[in-house]
């Protein structure tokens, strides 16, 4: 079952062909949400977020772009992939139907919902058993663009290929500053005793829901001491541990960068936390 402009279709065939080219064509704007029996996680996070990244690319927002009437059409094509009960990411995908023309200087808008069922808790912690290193071929220029999920996904795809080529679990990527943004899974923690590090915003890293929802509970938490700052990749052989939170992939503790070796006893605490706290939210 897909899911285009809010219609559901059985077979891709199906779909209007103008609506498909502006998915192979243009850009397409991604919101990774999860969802645990049949509930939508941080929805109104996740809506304020995708409205704000389509200001900034100046994307047309339908009316019918409500927070309702998203939901609805979530909820519709998850009921039609699964019977019972639906836990699972969903993706709501946005597109422009065009190129600006001095006519039409923001084109329509397109949008799709893909679903991706999961037997296991739409929110997992996971240790890496690979190493996580520098990605330094190129590196990302800070400003408010690069908070969007899916700015600059060439410049990540060739990261990619750098990690995959020398059998990393993950990159972390850097600013023109030299400081650490994040990881190409999430956003990335440092912890040292009980002080838990992470970048500001302004050095680059996307403005994820569980970022935002992750430092809002740590900073209410008398056990941690949160710090945003601009962090030097030296900082990270002095940390203790060191983890990523993904909208998409959940919570991993990274073993070992270079010859730094990571503990994980915070980091799995920080976890249990976290679900704890995502678990009220049902």
């Amino acid at each position: 079952m897909y899911s285009y402009q809010g219609q559901n279709y059985t077979s891709l065939d199906e779909v209007p062909s103008d609506i498909l080219t502006a998915f192979i064509q243009q850009n397409v704007l991604t919101e990774t949400i999860a969802i645990q029996q049949n509930k939508i996680l941080f929805w109104e996070e996740h809506y304020m977020r995708l409205m704000a990244s389509m200001r900034i690319l100046r994307m047309e927002i339908p009316l019918t772009f409500t927070m309702e009437h998203l939901a609805e059409k979530i909820q519709d094509i998850t009921r039609h992939n699964v019977d019972n009960d639906f836990s699972g990411k969903v993706h709501l995908n946005v597109a422009k139907m065009a190129q600006p023309t001095f006519e039409q200087p923001i084109p329509k808008t397109a949008y799709s919902i893909t679903v991706n069922p999961l037997e296991a808790p739409v929110f997992l912690y996971q240790k890496a058993t690979q190493p996580i290193d520098l990605y330094k071929d190129h590196y990302l220029s800070t400003g408010l663009y690069h908070t969007i999920e899916n700015a600059a996904a060439q410049w990540r795809a060739m990261a990619w290929t750098y990690v995959y080529e020398n059998n990393y679990c993950d990159g972390i990527l850097l600013n023109t500053d030299k400081h650490i943004i994040e990881s190409l899974k999430g956003a990335l923690f440092l912890v040292k005793g009980n002080k838990i590090s992470t970048p500001t915003l302004d050095q680059g890293c996307r403005k994820t829901v569980y970022r935002k929802q992750l430092l809002a509970l740590l900073e209410k938490s008398s056990d941690y001491e949160v710090i945003e700052e601009a962090i030097s990749p030296f900082s990270i052989q002095k940390a203790d541990e060191l983890f990523v939170l993904s909208d998409a992939d959940g919570l991993y503790s990274i073993g070992q960068y270079r010859k730094k070796v990571f503990k994980n006893e915070y980091t799995v605490k920080i976890y249990s936390l976290f679900l704890a706290y995502i678990n009220s939210q049902l």
